[in-house]
Order: C-alpha cells, then structure tokens, then sequence
C-alpha cells in the first residue's frame, strides 16, 4: 500500500510539470509600458473577416537603437501564412509600442505614396499620449487572455509565445477585446489618438488586388516624446508590406522604389517633340531617341537628350528636330 501510494504521487507531480510546461511553451507574453518602454505590437485587421493577427516583436527599443539600413525582418515573430485568418487584400495594419506614465509613443504613419515619407505626426503632452498609451497596452493585454482561452467571443484557432490570432468582437464588460475593437474601425486606437475620433489614422491598407498588384506598402515609424510637445516626432525607420506577407522594418530612409515609367502621350508641335510619361518621386527619368537606322541598337544605348527627377505624376520631356523619322523611350534609375 505504500509502495502504491508513492508511485500514485510521483505520477500526479510528473503530470503536473508537464501540463505546466506545456502551457509556458505556447503563451503568447506581452511586456506592457507601465514604467519601462513596452514591447512592439504589429497588428493585422481585415477590412471584412473574423479574425485579427496581433504580433509581439519584443523591447521597442530593438527597433530604435539600429543603425541606419539595418533591417529586422518581422516575420521572425509570426508566419507569412498566418495572414490566412486575416488575409493580405483588404487589410489594415500597424505598429506601436508606449511608456507610460512618461507618456511616450512609438507609432506608424501610413504613406500615401510609396517613395514619399508621411509628415511627422506632432508630439502632444504626456496626458494625452499616455491616453493612446492606455490603449496599446489594452491592445497587448488583450491579447495575452485571448491567448490565455479567455475570451467569451471564441478560442484562438492559432497562437504561439510572439502571436494571437484573434475572434474579432469584445466580450461582455469589454474585458477581451480584439485588436480591430480597440484600434476602431477608424484606425485611432478608438479615439485616444489625440482625442479624435473620425480622421487620423495609424494604419497602412491594402489594396483589393494586393496580392496580384506587385506592389509593396510602407508605414514610417515615428518616436513621439511628451517632452517634445508641440515639436514633430522623430522619424525612425519604415515598415513595408510586401504582396506575399513578408513585413520588414528598415532603420532610415527608405530608398527608391522605380516602376517601369509609361508613355501616356506623344506631341509633335512644329519642330518640337513633347513625350509625356508616369513618375514615381525621386526617380532620374531621361528621354532617349533614334532614328530608323539605330532601331537595332539596344534601347539604353540610344543617345541621351534630357532628363529630370520624378515627382509621382505625369512629366514630359521634349527634343527639338527637324528629322521627321524620330523613334523615343523613357529609361530610369
């Protein structure tokens, strides 16, 4: 009977330590920003679904001590292919971190043109930011109890130590909400970015056609100190989006992105003739010509008549000649 007995209790402390261990190997942990500098949350949310991606990426302070050009890929934190519960068409995302009760905020702003950084969001006091701080870490405390199995709205179909997929609604008190609830449809961390609650917005979208459009996304990365108030925020870095869920951060500038320049109109006028082309900012577009003779040339070597730096729309060039065989194209760097 004791013999029994023993090996009875030495099975049920086995049990235990391995449902212990179990549990530690797969909780998602989010270090919030009361007192420290809290933990980078990149967050996913579709236009229209059932599920948010909500992603720990560790200390913020990884992300703003790099040199510039060092890249962090995100997608260490979280597969490419768990964006199948939000998908990559239609989708809003962000990144954010706090500190608090400093009151200060790292957040992303959307670019509106893909070569062009957004204007720096401005600092506000320490009450204020510490408000949108509130938030966040709501955003990542939430998202440790849906993890966690205590969410009302559903369980969690994937979840690891760095990532939540999350049932989308709030649950009754609001004690678990979902990232797309606490973030609002408007993308302004439900009004507590600065108190407003219809137009700013922290979010990168998406096209319908993301995927198939071969064309990245970025967000700038900003820091914004209380102690700052009323001064622009200090731009750190960019975030990009690529059409197969690859997200990477970039400390700096971010370079040039060309597209393949299009003629979208031709002009002979007199002696002069005027080709008129797309631009993306910060492009060097030149216009090149040959006549019949040099068709066969390859088209960079044709020779050089003038050139200029794209602005994101439409540019022309012109030649002055009197050759009425004339061909042209666009070449750009």
């Amino acid at each position: 009977m004791i013999e029994t007995k023993s090996w009875f209790g030495k099975v049920l402390l086995l049990s235990a330590i391995c449902a212990a261990a179990g549990t530690a190997q797969a909780q998602f942990s989010y270090n919030d920003g009361i007192g420290q500098n809290g933990d980078l949350l990149v967050c996913f949310r579709p236009a229209s679904g059932s599920y948010d991606l909500v992603v720990d990426c560790g200390s913020v302070a990884a992300f703003t001590n790099l040199a510039v050009g060092q890249k962090i890929a995100i997608t260490s934190y979280y597969s490419p292919s768990q964006l199948k519960y939000t998908g990559t068409n239609n989708l809003y995302w962000s990144a954010m971190a706090s500190a608090r009760p400093a009151g200060n905020i790292w957040v992303t702003r959307p670019r509106t043109s893909l070569n062009t950084q957004s204007t720096p969001w401005p600092c506000k006091n320490s009450g204020q930011q510490s408000n949108a701080g509130g938030t966040i870490d709501s955003i990542g405390d939430d998202a440790s109890n849906i993890a966690g199995g205590g969410d009302p709205n559903g369980t969690s179909p994937a979840n690891g130590n760095s990532f939540v997929v999350e049932p989308e609604g709030s649950s009754v008190g609001g004690s678990f909400n979902s990232y797309s609830v606490q973030m609002s449809a408007n993308g302004n961390l439900g009004g507590n970015f600065w108190g407003d609650s219809s137009s700013i917005s922290l979010e990168q979208s998406t096209p319908a056609n993301f995927t198939t459009a071969g064309q990245p996304v970025r967000a700038d990365f900003y820091q914004l100190l209380s102690v700052s108030n009323g001064l622009s925020a200090a731009y750190l870095g960019y975030f990009e989006l690529a059409t197969n869920g690859v997200l990477t951060y970039t400390a700096g500038p971010s370079p040039t992105i060309l597209t393949a320049p299009r003629i979208v109109s031709y002009v002979h006028t007199g002696a002069t003739n005027t080709v008129s082309f797309t631009t993306v900012s910060g492009g060097t577009y030149t216009l090149r010509g040959t006549n019949n003779a040099g068709f066969g040339t390859a088209k960079t070597n044709w020779p050089a008549i003038s050139s200029l730096t794209g602005n994101g729309l439409t540019n022309s060039l012109a030649e002055i000649i009197t050759n009425s065989s004339r061909l042209y194209i666009i070449t750009a760097q």
